[in-house]
């Protein structure tokens, strides 16, 4: 059985309001996905099903296919992952519906976590509310909304405040999640 803040952790990473493919959305030309959603989760069964040679090479196509240095940099993670840290890759396959370079649509939310540490519900929706509309035409403003649901989400199950503002503190740094299979340097 998952926690709630487990359950809510898996939504936000996979929130594309909030980490969304590097450059997405209206900030040039994006990059696409290493692995789509489909890709993704046919990478996940071959690995649960212990079919490693079936997704070393389903990685390796990839890897021929791929123009961009980085996306193909994370594509070697994965097949270095796939010896050198099952356990991280497994924990990728059951936590991310798609696998990429990844940007965070969020502001600096140290802020928001002394707020959510320090005062009630109504005072944290206010000081969202405010800093929704101050970001209204842009990524953040969308993301701060969820990020604001999310929140509540956790308030209403009973969640301590002070896990709350840990939480919301750390999801900059939640992009980071992405890169958790990072290989040696050669």
């Amino acid at each position: 059985m998952t926690s709630k803040m487990d359950e809510v952790f898996k939504k936000v990473l996979n929130d594309r309001d909030i980490f969304d493919s590097l450059w997405g959305r209206g900030w040039g030309k994006p990059i696409p996905k290493l692995f789509e959603e489909d890709e993704w989760k046919k990478l996940g069964k071959l690995f649960r099903e212990g079919k490693k040679g079936e997704l070393e090479n389903e990685i390796k196509n990839k890897i021929n296919k791929i123009e961009n240095n980085k996306l193909k940099e994370r594509a070697e993670w994965l097949k270095y992952a796939l010896n050198e840290k099952p356990n991280l890759l497994k924990n990728l396959f059951e936590n991310l519906e798609w696998y990429g370079l990844v940007k965070c649509n969020l502001p600096n939310m140290n802020n928001y976590g002394r707020v959510i540490e320090r005062y009630d519900i109504s005072i944290v929706e206010q000081y969202f509310v405010d800093n929704i509309k101050r970001e209204r035409n842009n990524p953040r403003g969308k993301a701060l909304e969820k990020v604001l649901e999310y929140v509540k989400e956790l308030y209403s199950a009973g969640v301590p405040s002070e896990e709350i503002a840990y939480f919301v503190r750390k999801l900059n740094s939640l992009t980071k999640y992405w890169e958790i299979i990072e290989s040696p340097k050669k």
